[in-house]
């Protein structure tokens, strides 16, 4: 962790807008997200853009996926083990590069490049970009028996360490452009952690952020994040390692509050929070960004009252919309976007 990260409410986005026209798309990101921009998915241009899909080919041949579908299959037509054989060997020799998001799935991704590599070397400090957590991608994928590679520890440990692959691959090509960078893995599954519909231990679920974690952190240098866009066990997403933690706290803030011992942990290793404060799924198009401070600013008030430090909970966070945007509409999300620089700059002004 770099003793000096200290993001002092920056903006930030996360995954994905509903545009068809990657370049729009950045256009909108950069106009407002001039400190942390970062690449769009585009799943509403191409379904071979969601989050499964996307990534298979960074996982092949253990997860194979066929352009313009979102479906994913397992191994390749080739046996397990033969897959499995496979996909190491070309994880231990590969060019990095290999890992990386390719255009056909990730129209954002070259034009992210493009935009960077163009602008003043004063622009843009950070860049993020994002990968699929290991978890969400294993439920996505069933094995020959049907069941999801989750359950298949050695294929599950082989997603993960190919997906930290991916977030090194992106995170060397970004830091190539001179600036730091933040790679989040999405794992919407984990708000499902600890419920009938996902039956997995916390054993299992730290040993495969672990694994990917670890392989990331091997390939390149970057800040790692977690985020879950639904409920779950924060103490889990702390202890896994991670640098930042984002949340849905709009919706679920209060939640966090459940876990003050985590985010104090969290902080005192110089990790941030990332705090989700403007809707998506329940955007309204009546929100403002000073009531959507005001309810950030209740949630923070909270854990300063659990005796954490108010110069520490505002110097070690960001500001993002919830979730992302895929299924909205471009003016929306474009609305969305503008609510959480507003909100970042409202928080700064209270904190000055």
């Amino acid at each position: 962790m770099p003793e000096d990260f200290a993001p002092y409410f920056t903006a930030t986005g996360v995954g994905t807008l509903p545009h068809h026209d990657p370049a729009a798309a950045m256009a909108d990101v950069l106009a407002v997200l001039g400190e942390m921009p970062y690449w769009p998915q585009l799943p509403q241009r191409d379904p071979s853009e969601d989050m499964a899909p996307q990534y298979a080919p960074a996982l092949e041949p253990l997860v194979s996926g066929t352009p313009g579908s979102r479906k994913v299959r397992a191994f390749g037509g080739l046996s397990r083990e033969e897959a499995l054989a496979a996909f190491y060997e070309r994880l231990m020799s590969a060019p990095l590069e290999s890992f990386a998001p390719e255009a056909a799935r990730a129209a954002g991704w070259p034009v992210f490049l493009e935009a960077v590599a163009a602008a003043d070397r004063a622009a843009f400090p950070w860049l993020k970009g994002h990968v699929t957590g290991p978890v969400t991608m294993c439920l996505s994928v069933a094995g020959d028996d049907g069941k999801s590679l989750l359950y298949d520890d050695d294929a599950a440990e082989a997603i993960a360490r190919g997906l930290g692959a991916a977030a090194g691959a992106q995170a060397a090509a970004l830091a190539g452009l001179g600036r730091r960078v933040m790679i989040f893995l999405d794992e919407p599954a984990l708000s499902g952690f600890g419920s009938a519909f996902t039956p997995v231990s916390r054993e299992t679920v730290l040993g495969l952020l672990g694994a990917c974690l670890e392989e990331a952190r091997a390939r390149a240098e970057m800040i790692l994040g977690v985020h879950c866009c639904g409920n779950t066990d924060w103490s889990l997403l702390v202890e896994s390692g991670a640098e930042v933690i984002n949340l849905d706290s709009a919706s679920y803030g209060q939640h966090l509050l459940l876990y003050p011992e985590a985010v104090e942990a969290l902080l005192a290793r110089g990790g941030a929070v990332a705090w989700g404060a403007v809707p998506t799924l329940e955007y309204k198009g009546n929100e403002t960004a000073k009531g959507l401070w005001a309810g950030l600013h209740v949630l923070l008030a909270g854990l300063e009252e659990k005796g954490l430090s108010r110069e520490r909970l505002a110097s070690q966070a960001l500001v993002t919309p919830a979730c992302g945007m895929g299924g909205l509409t471009v003016e929306q999300a474009r609305a969305i976007l503008a609510l959480t620089a507003g909100v970042s700059e409202l928080a700064r002004e209270a904190y000055a």
